[in-house]
């Protein structure tokens, strides 16, 4: 047996929260306040994802990008209601442009708004998309001092430039927009980030994170924006989801190796030897298994 490490290009979060029975950061630095439930995560892991039912969580973190800095945060997020708001994270002020965060609204028809919110309607990005009860969804917003951004499952769903975002404070909410409270989902695996992440890294982002034959919608690209009020709304298409990946583990027909790829512990869903160059930046374990042992 062989054991490598290897490392590929992508953006490292500043602070992370993984759910895994506990609501501590991943370095165990700070933690969110409150009395937890956790259920099963999109991978089926039990005790390993939070579930807010009408409850808000807060939590000090110092990492959280001021002002117009750069920033992305990301989150996988299954709605259990689909008929009321979902606050789902945000920090900063009430203030016209000091705020950052992210608001899906009530399902109407089959569509749901899905708000990027900055305080004061010209100051959000504001998209309409399918939405669907127990479904895990992977959110991704950026800021790069001028483009603000959306994204659902690795693709963009919208973009509109020109809008400054001065978020001012530490203090990280979940389910929670201002002082009015109100969610009803799970939600895992939340990270920081100090840069305005690619297109490519958020979509390496979601393929390496994302689970295998559980129910993970897809999102097609939503034509961009320059404006973020704009009347028209573009609607983002559903896809038919594909059938479930090939196993990590993959055989190689001419050598009869077996290839199989770890993070934190976790064998990595449909990651094989042929894409290992589209893994996001990080610390993987490596384990090849000759398969032809007599």
């Amino acid at each position: 047996m062989f054991v490598n490490f290897l490392t590929a290009n992508a953006q490292n979060p500043v602070q992370e929260f993984n759910f895994n029975g506990n609501l501590n950061s991943a370095d165990n630095t700070i933690s969110f306040l409150g009395a937890p439930v956790f259920v099963n995560d999109r991978m089926g892991s039990p005790k390993s994802a939070l579930r807010l039912t009408n409850k808000a969580y807060q939590a000090v973190v110092g990492d959280l990008p001021q002002d117009n800095k750069p920033k992305t945060i990301s989150i996988w997020i299954k709605f259990n209601a689909v008929n009321i708001p979902n606050y789902i994270l945000g920090y900063g002020a009430a203030v016209n442009g000091q705020y950052f965060g992210l608001v899906q609204q009530p399902v109407s028809g089959s569509n749901s708004d899905l708000s990027l919110v900055g305080w004061g309607d010209t100051n959000n990005v504001i998209v309409s998309v399918p939405l669907l009860k127990e479904v895990w969804y992977f959110y991704s917003i950026t800021y790069d001092g001028n483009v603000s951004k959306i994204y659902r499952n690795g693709e963009l769903l919208k973009s509109a430039e020109g809008i400054q975002r001065s978020a001012k404070g530490y203090i990280l909410n979940l389910g929670k927009l201002n002082t009015s409270t109100s969610i009803n989902a799970d939600i895992d695996d939340l990270r920081l980030y100090s840069v305005a992440m690619t297109d490519e890294q958020v979509k390496e982002a979601y393929n390496s994170s994302k689970p295998s034959g559980a129910p993970v919608a897809e999102s097609m690209p939503v034509s961009n924006s320059t404006t973020s009020n704009a009347s028209k709304k573009t609607v983002a298409t559903p896809v038919k989801p594909s059938a479930p990946p090939a196993a990590v583990s993959v055989e190689t027909n001419k050598s009869g190796k077996t290839i199989e790829v770890f993070s934190q512990g976790r064998q990595i869903m449909g990651t094989n030897a042929s894409n290992i160059g589209d893994l996001p930046e990080g610390t993987y374990l490596i384990k090849v298994i000759n398969s032809n042992k007599k």
